[in-house]
């Protein structure tokens, strides 16, 4: 079985990009408003730091291919996020205590220790009720930078062109749009965007010729 694909700075680049044309066709002059750091690190468990040198072209750290050397990154991830995690809560500025976490998921606190301490592997048993008990997106705990920073770029791409189709419609007088697979590949909301686009202009374009409309006067 070949190893997953690792996320490269190329493809955060490409990403990027894509931010930047999808902001600009909501009318912003650059990527700045849509881009927040802090909330992209709170979001990602990702340093602010880290995320602007990330956005600055830093390649992402990536897992080792051998087992062992593997296995450690993970467990020195899942310790990193989860230690974070924990000192969230403004009421526990020293971190809330692993038999508190361990209560409200059903684990023990001693294996919370473990993890918070980098001295166990997660498992998906172990990683999704803590991080629903967070309220952070599933993965948040194991996902490498690059990966994390990839799908957070995809979410902030999507809803700007979401934004966009929004806009189309309101002035097509439309309120909903549904994405049809017509087996020519999967649909997208940037080529949904094309095509509220086209739409929008070819409305514009026979209001214009209507009689009493702009042209007309």
């Amino acid at each position: 079985m070949n190893a997953p694909r690792e996320v490269t700075a190329a493809d955060i680049a490409q990403l990027l990009r894509d931010v930047d044309a999808a902001a600009w066709r909501l009318g912003y002059q650059n990527r700045d408003p849509v881009l927040d750091v802090s909330d992209i690190a709170w979001k990602t468990g990702i340093g602010p730091e880290r995320v602007r040198e990330l956005i600055d072209g830093a390649e992402p750290e990536t897992p080792p291919r051998e087992h062992k050397a593997r296995e450690a990154f993970y467990r020195r991830l899942v310790s990193r996020r989860l230690d974070a995690l924990r000192r969230r809560n403004p009421d526990s500025p020293e971190g809330e205590s692993y038999r508190e976490i361990g209560d409200e998921v059903d684990l023990s606190h001693s294996l919370i220790g473990h993890l918070v301490n980098g001295k166990r592997s997660s498992r998906p048993e172990y990683s999704s009720p803590l991080e629903t008990r967070y309220g952070v997106v599933h993965g948040f705990l194991s996902r490498p930078e690059g990966d994390a920073l990839a799908d957070h770029l995809v979410k902030i791409r999507d809803g700007l062109y979401a934004g966009a189709v929004m806009e189309g419609l309101r002035v097509l007088g439309g309120e909903q749009v549904a994405l049809r697979h017509t087996g020519d590949g999967a649909p997208s909301l940037e080529g949904l965007v094309e095509a509220v686009d086209a739409l929008v202009a070819r409305k514009r374009i026979l209001d214009r010729e209507e009689p009493g409309g702009p042209a007309g006067h």
